[in-house]
This record gives C-alpha cells, structure tokens and sequence, in this order.
C-alpha cells in the first residue's frame, strides 16, 4: 500500500484531513498523536510519503514529519 499527501491546515483541521486520507491505520496514529502536541489554532504542516508491505513490495518505508508553522511579524520600529 503506497500513501502520499502533504498539507498546511489548523491542528484541529489536520486531525480530520489526516482521517480522509489513504493511508495505513497506524500511520494515521502517529500523526493523531504527533498533532496533540499544538494547540488547536495552530497551523501545522504534515507530510507523510511511504509504501507499507502488503504483497505488492518487499519493503516498507515511510517519511513522516507533524510540525507547527510559526508567522513572522515586522519588528516594532
């Protein structure tokens, strides 16, 4: 099983985009819990690219990354 998706949404937003996705279960799991470390307005971005043995390949390999977007602002003058 291959999964591949990418996206910038609001930590609350990420829990039910990552729900819609097609993707293992476990994999889903993992980025549910890596999003609980933000709060919930928070933007995030998540990324998650990899192949999960399923007869179809001989491996399994998975890039997953669950990080909060920080804006920057001009310095008061």
């Amino acid at each position: 099983m291959s999964f591949s998706f990418e996206f910038v949404a609001t930590t609350a937003n990420a829990a039910a985009i990552v729900n819609q996705e097609h993707a293992p279960t476990e994999v889903k799991l993992f980025i549910q819990q890596a999003l609980t470390a933000f709060p919930p307005e928070s933007l995030v971005f998540v990324k998650a690219i990899g192949h999960l043995y399923n007869k179809d390949y001989q491996w399994s390999n998975a890039d997953i990354k669950v990080y909060q977007l920080t804006l920057r602002e001009p310095k008061a003058t």
